[in-house]
């Protein structure tokens, strides 16, 4: 029989300051739309947090579905990749 998880398996968190919080309150895409960076979305596995590189160092932390960390870690990953480009157009 292959391995079911169970649904406490794999949890999806949307960590960031209150700024960042209170956009995605309003709604996800008041806070994609918006250029703040200063949230984060994390997999959590089992329960196991202490090898999530800066999960600790968030104020505001709540639980979210796969679908929505999946269209925030885009939006996250599409923001850096405007401030690299710029920044290496920048120099050259």
């Amino acid at each position: 029989m292959p391995f079911q998880p169970s649904e406490d398996f794999i949890k999806y968190v949307f960590c960031s300051n209150m700024e960042a919080k209170d956009l995605f309150q309003v709604s996800m895409e008041t806070l994609m739309e918006s250029e703040n960076l200063d949230f984060m979305v994390f997999k959590v596995v089992d329960g196991k947090v202490k090898n999530l590189s800066g999960y600790n160092e968030w104020t505001e932390i709540i639980e979210i579905d796969e679908t929505t960390f999946k269209k925030l870690h885009l939006n996250l990953c599409q923001k850096m990749g405007r401030i690299v480009r710029n920044n290496f157009k920048d120099r050259t």
